[in-house]
């Protein structure tokens, strides 16, 4: 048990050396509230962007798959050349260009 002294003596320095009483800093309120608003707005950009690149990136698989099942036809091998994958690559490479000028403009 303590003694009323040291009681006494706690109550004295608890109370020195508590932080001065003063009002709330709106200004730091603020600027927390829209720094979190900031980053909730760019992970929201983030996800975003993934998912939209996760379907690009699945519709390009899909037409490369597309591409390479055509080149392969017999009706197209004249056009394809001697190369063993086809028309697939050039068209692939132009489709991948046509993406990337429209995900360009939108930005």
């Amino acid at each position: 048990m303590t003694a009323p002294e040291d009681r006494t003596t706690d109550a004295m320095l608890a109370a020195l050396l508590a932080p001065p009483e003063r009002p709330g800093d709106r200004g730091f309120v603020t600027a927390v509230e829209r720094a979190i608003d900031a980053r909730t707005a760019y992970a929201r950009a983030r996800r975003r962007f993934w998912r939209s690149f996760a379907f690009e990136a699945l519709a390009i698989g899909a037409l490369l798959a597309a591409l390479l099942l055509l080149s392969s036809a017999p009706m197209l091998a004249p056009l394809a050349g001697a190369g063993h994958r086809g028309l697939a690559p050039p068209l692939l490479l132009v489709l991948l260009l046509w993406f990337g000028t429209q995900r360009w403009r939108q930005a």
